[in-house]
């Protein structure tokens, strides 16, 4: 999402649009969604990517991940299934570094290819997979790379804890890039008044998220060690 990439950069991020940053990265909002994910890692391969790293927030599967923390998987599971193993000389040399700094986690990262709105479906979505976090982008990532044959790594910190409930009111007032419609937020407001509260406490959430992903930019850099 644009929140996401803001965390890296304050050039504008635009859709489709690649962002150069020092040191050879290069960013491309992808919005959400395994679809758009793979479309723009593809992208970034065509362009020249020589490895690629899924970036963003993600739901918590399990209680002891709270908002904030950091999991740096060693295995992502698709949505179709499939497991993708990280590049290990990159997941170890992130985790030495942030280990210490961060609330740290290794545990596996799943992907979903629809929003998990309950603590019924993350339950769910853990006891068939066993991972500790969920997002919807990573595993089209991940696929992608093992079909380039290039590196691949995923930094993901938990912005949506094991036992909330997404609002109803969230998920219809923002786009696929994170973009908010105030007159749909007022709208479901006033049909769902009781969700002001959850969604107050979703965008505290993602705040904590937010930070920790800039305390990973400031100790890892811009290229994330992806050249060790």
């Amino acid at each position: 999402m644009t929140a996401e990439a803001r965390s890296l950069t304050r050039k504008p991020t635009v859709t489709g649009e690649l962002i150069h940053l020092s040191e050879g990265t290069v960013v491309q909002l992808s919005g959400v969604g395994p679809r758009r994910a793979g479309v723009a890692a593809k992208n970034l391969l065509e362009h020249g990517a020589t490895a690629l790293l899924s970036w963003g927030s993600a739901g918590a599967l399990v209680p002891t991940l709270s908002p904030g923390s950091l999991v740096l998987p060693r295995l992502v599971i698709g949505g179709n299934q499939s497991s993708y193993p990280t590049n290990p000389n990159w997941h170890e040399c992130l985790f030495n570094r942030l280990k210490g700094h961060v609330d740290l986690f290794q545990g596996t990262l799943a992907e979903s290819v629809t929003v998990l709105k309950s603590p019924t479906e993350k339950r769910f979505l853990f006891e068939r997979t066993g991972a500790i976090a969920v997002d919807m982008e990573s595993g089209a990532v991940a696929e992608v790379a093992h079909e380039a044959h290039v590196p691949f790594m995923a930094i993901r910190t938990i912005a949506d804890s094991f036992n909330a409930a997404i609002p109803e009111t969230s998920l219809a007032a923002v786009d696929e890039f994170g973009q908010l419609n105030l007159l749909k937020l007022l709208e479901g407001l006033v049909q769902r008044p009781l969700e002001l509260v959850p969604m107050i406490r979703l965008t505290r959430n993602f705040r904590a998220a937010q930070v920790t992903l800039a305390i990973v930019v400031r100790l890892a850099g811009n290229n994330f060690f992806v050249s060790q």
